[in-house]
């Protein structure tokens, strides 16, 4: 049985958790001085994290993983996000886990699509 405080299980879970829109799940993954960044903005704290994350969430409508990467400290999860208005982007995320929480979140996308 997988340990489900295992870097690239929580790391799933947490993606898996943002296609859902299940900011439950999402925050609880999340240390409290967790750090995201993305091409588009840089977040600081659980609190603004969750907000800047369920803001985007809205335009999402399914999350596929299609790769899965990690080891003792962290993962890369690869996935294609569905959204209404820029259609298929696909993104990885490379996330630092300690203790079963994700303390950085480093996203990778081609914001082309965002300018469509």
């Amino acid at each position: 049985m997988a340990d489900p405080t295992a870097p690239i299980e929580v790391a799933v879970r947490f993606i898996e958790a943002f296609g859902r829109r299940d900011l439950t799940t999402l925050t609880e993954c999340l240390a409290d001085d967790v750090v995201f960044e993305s091409p588009r903005v840089r977040l600081a704290g659980r609190d603004q994290v969750v907000a800047g994350i369920a803001e985007f969430a809205g335009l999402v409508e399914a999350v596929q993983v299609t790769a899965r990467y990690g080891d003792e400290h962290g993962a890369v999860v690869v996935y294609e996000m569905l959204t209404g208005p820029f259609g298929t982007i696909r993104a990885a995320d490379h996330l630092t886990v300690v203790d079963g929480r994700i303390t950085t979140d480093i996203l990778i996308f081609d914001t082309a699509a965002l300018n469509r």
